[in-house]
């Protein structure tokens, strides 16, 4: 069965529910024609107000994936879009146990006021999911299914 989706992108991904349940496959990203040109990034797709998001399985083609029951969401490596953004924020390190036990180590980019950049807010800020990336992945996590944060700095 084929189905139009538009103009989208898809990208490899590994979905882990708050049941724990894990299965992999490839997330659907809209394409944008208004600025920033380009697709658009799995956090900005994760924290848009539709309560599902589309994912292409390799043997059970698409399912919708309730987000208030993703817990995480993995994608192979993703720099930083902009080089010079990332010079001016500052990096802040993570470790995060999420429902079931899971536990995430990665870095996180602040972009924000200079009396508003302790690792709270960041976590505290807008949107359902935030990035949390190391040197082979970006995991994308659901802040309300999250156990426990601690900052490594």
């Amino acid at each position: 069965m084929s189905e139009d989706w538009g103009s989208i992108r898809q990208e490899a991904a590994q979905v882990l529910l708050a049941e724990g349940t894990a299965f992999e496959g490839s997330l659907h990203l809209l394409l944008r024609l208004q600025y920033p040109a380009g697709p658009e990034t799995p956090l900005e797709m994760l924290n848009r107000a539709d309560p599902f998001f589309a994912l292409t399985g390799a043997t059970n083609g698409v399912v919708f994936v309730p987000k208030a029951q993703t817990a995480v969401v993995t994608c192979p490596h993703q720099a930083p879009a902009d080089p010079e953004r990332l010079s001016a924020a500052k990096l802040i390190a993570l470790h995060v146990t999420v429902v079931g036990g899971r536990e995430f180590q990665g870095r996180a980019a602040i972009e924000l006021p200079p009396g508003r950049s302790r690792a709270l807010d960041y976590v505290n800020g807008p949107g359902t999911f935030f990035a949390l990336w190391n040197d082979e992945v970006t995991h994308y996590i659901n802040k309300l299914l999250v156990r426990t944060i601690r900052p490594l700095d």
